[in-house]
């Protein structure tokens, strides 16, 4: 069996498991309500079957932890969500401060590809809506060898991206955050922010997760959803396999990604007919998220990834906006006259993250792929690094919901 048709058997085997639709419909499948049975609202992976109630700790309130939480809590399960951050969402982040005129920018994820139903999916069930990705008029620029190239809107959205074409990738109107924040607000009761865990200890009748400031709590399973580059700041009592415990100690690579946002007080690049979009063989993306957004100001973000990053990222902030306004003066020159404001997103840099997404190498992925979402006894796992959709929403929800799928039919 090809790894392609392996993955989508095991993408439809947990779908069917879960009595889920793939994509549902804009009106969603309903019961006849009656005072016994209210209106029962459909979703893409909802569990299917009765069975008994399991008191469930969740560790990460990032999209995997979510997806998990709010089907098993749905199916009757007892959840509790555990998040180190005062945040939820994890790598998905949407940032709105320091930036004017309402804009925003997303931090981490943001792209979603057509095929990537589950993401597509929770969108449409949270009656989410959806815009292009890419801005849909202006030239974007190509810059090599520092000769820069206007592309045509039609060219540009008619060109590949990772195989798919860039006018079919759609994001969320509003910002990335507004998936995690509506599992969020179904699930608000069940989560408590700034609760970093310290330990796992698994029993022959149960877990105990204890959290930095001493508190403690007990379930039946436990669901650790953190990123292999923060998983050894936990102590698991057995100690975990050894497969995992490589990975955790650095045996898994970690793509490092920084960003960095500059506001502008006037879109001065439309003088140009640009749109604030492109390429450079530095190499790396430029975005102007506010393309769609309303108001003089805008906001252009270079995304830059592995050693540009890296280079980035033992800069001050300040540092790191200069290096950028700089060198856009030859891309979109009248840049450092326009300036407003800047800031930066590093994930290396990140206490609860040390890296934006899963990136193993050929080998470390055909030595601990497979063990890395293996449960083991009482404990399971999920994120994006536990799933074939590195990096993309859709990994993170599809590897939460297999989680979900073994404790909920779980003994």
């Amino acid at each position: 069996m090809s790894d392609i048709t392996r993955r989508e058997f095991i993408r439809r085997s947990i779908i069917i498991a879960a009595g889920a639709t793939l994509i549902p419909s804009c009106e969603d499948n309903q019961s006849s309500p009656t005072e016994e049975n209210p209106i029962i609202t459909y979703s893409p992976g909802m569990l299917s079957g009765n069975r008994p109630s399991k008191k469930v700790i969740v560790i990460g309130a990032g999209l995997s932890g979510l997806v998990a939480a709010y089907e098993l809590n749905r199916a009757g399960h007892d959840v509790t969500i555990l998040e180190a951050r005062d945040r939820i969402g994890g790598r998905v982040f949407t940032i709105r401060s320091p930036f004017a005129d309402n804009h925003f920018a997303e931090g981490g994820a943001a792209r979603i590809k057509p095929s990537h139903d589950l993401t597509l999916g929770y969108a449409n069930h949270f009656n989410l809506e959806l815009d292009p990705f890419y801005a849909t008029s202006g030239s974007y620029v190509d810059v090599v060898d520092g000769n820069r190239e206007l592309i045509s809107n039609s060219n540009y959205l008619n060109a590949t991206y990772g195989s798919v074409l860039r006018k079919d990738y759609v994001k969320i109107r509003g910002g990335s955050d507004r998936l995690p924040y509506a599992f969020s607000d179904y699930l608000n009761q069940h989560i408590a922010l700034g609760m970093p865990v310290q330990s796992v200890e698994q029993q022959s009748t149960g877990v105990t997760v204890r959290t930095t400031n001493g508190t403690e709590f007990t379930g039946d399973r436990a669901l650790c959803t953190v990123p292999l580059t923060v998983l050894n700041k936990i102590q698991f009592t057995p100690s975990l396999s050894s497969e995992k415990q490589t990975a955790m100690n650095g045996g898994y690579r970690y793509a490092p990604s920084t960003r960095v946002y500059i506001q502008f007080q006037n879109r001065f690049w439309e003088n140009e007919g640009l749109n604030g979009w492109g390429n450079t063989d530095f190499p790396e993306e430029i975005w102007q998220p506010t393309w769609d957004l309303n108001g003089p100001r805008g906001i252009i973000m270079s995304y830059l990834r592995y050693s540009r990053a890296e280079e980035m990222d033992v800069l001050t902030e300040q540092e790191r906006i200069n290096s950028v306004l700089n060198r856009w003066e030859n891309i979109f020159p009248g840049a450092t006259n326009n300036l407003e404001s800047g800031t930066t997103q590093s994930w290396a840099l990140e206490e609860w993250s040390k890296g934006a997404w899963a990136s193993p190498t050929s080998s470390q992925d055909a030595a601990l792929a497979a063990h890395i979402g293996a449960a083991e006894e009482r404990i399971h796992f999920a994120g994006e690094h536990a799933s074939d959709d590195h990096g993309w929403m859709q990994g993170a929800l599809f590897s939460g919901l297999r989680a979900a799928v073994e404790i909920h039919n779980g003994n």
